[in-house]
C-alpha cells in the first residue's frame, strides 16, 4: 500500500485495504502472519511534514519460548508517524541527528510505503518471551520431549561431576 504525496495537495487522503505478509519481508523464523493485515490510513500534509496515522489488525504466529509450539496472538495497533522528503535533507557522509530527527521518517520520490510502518509496528509489538500458556512445562533438557504432551523418565536433578564431592560432604554434615 502506497501513499502518493501529490494527492495530499487536494486534502487528507483516506486509505483502507489489506497487505499480504510477503510484502513485509519479515523473517519467518521469528514471526509468521497466517492471514492478511487489514489497514486503515489517513495521510495529510502539515507544514513541511506529512503525517500518516492509522490502525491495523492481524494475527501473528510465534514460537513458545518454553516448548517451541506455535502460539497465535491477535495484534491490533495504532500508529502515528511524521515524514519528510529526503530532498529536504542532504544525507551525505556523516551527519549528526537531533532529537526531532529520530521521530521522523524519511521518504524518497513521490510515495510513502505504508508496509514499512506496519513491519516496524509488528516487530515492536512482538513479546519478548511468548508462551503458549502460563503453566507451560517446556521441553525436557535431556531428551527434548515436550513435557506438556508426554512425561519423560529423565533424571530431574543432574549434578555436575566436578561438584559431586561437595554434595557428599554436605550430605554427611546433615544441615
Amino acid at each position: 500500500m502506497r501513499i502518493d504525496i501529490r494527492e495530499l495537495d487536494l486534502g487528507p487522503l483516506n486509505l483502507r485495504g489489506s497487505i499480504r505478509a510477503e510484502e513485509l519481508s519479515l523473517d519467518p523464523s521469528e514471526v509468521a502472519l497466517p492471514g492478511k493485515i487489514e489497514v486503515e490510513v489517513v495521510a495529510e500534509r502539515q507544514a513541511s511534514n506529512i503525517r500518516v496515522r492509522g490502525h491495523f489488525a492481524t494475527e501473528i504466529e510465534v514460537a513458545c519460548s518454553r516448548c517451541l509450539e506455535a502460539v497465535h496472538l491477535p495484534l491490533i495497533s495504532d500508529f502515528d508517524q511524521f515524514y519528510q522528503s529526503n530532498a529536504e535533507h542532504h544525507l551525505m557522509g556523516e551527519i549528526e541527528l537531533s532529537e526531532k530527527d529520530t521521530e521522523l521518517g524519511f521518504f524518497s520520490g513521490d510515495c510513502i510505503d505504508v508496509s514499512d510502518i506496519i513491519r516496524e509496528q509488528i516487530l515492536l509489538a512482538l513479546p519478548m518471551k511468548p508462551m503458549c500458556r502460563e503453566d507451560c512445562l517446556g521441553l525436557c533438557p535431556y531428551c527434548g520431549k515436550n513435557r506438556n504432551l508426554t512425561a519423560c523418565d529423565c533424571e530431574s536433578l543432574s549434578v555436575d561431576p566436578r561438584l559431586a564431592e561437595l554434595i557428599r560432604i554436605r550430605n554427611r554434615m546433615n544441615f
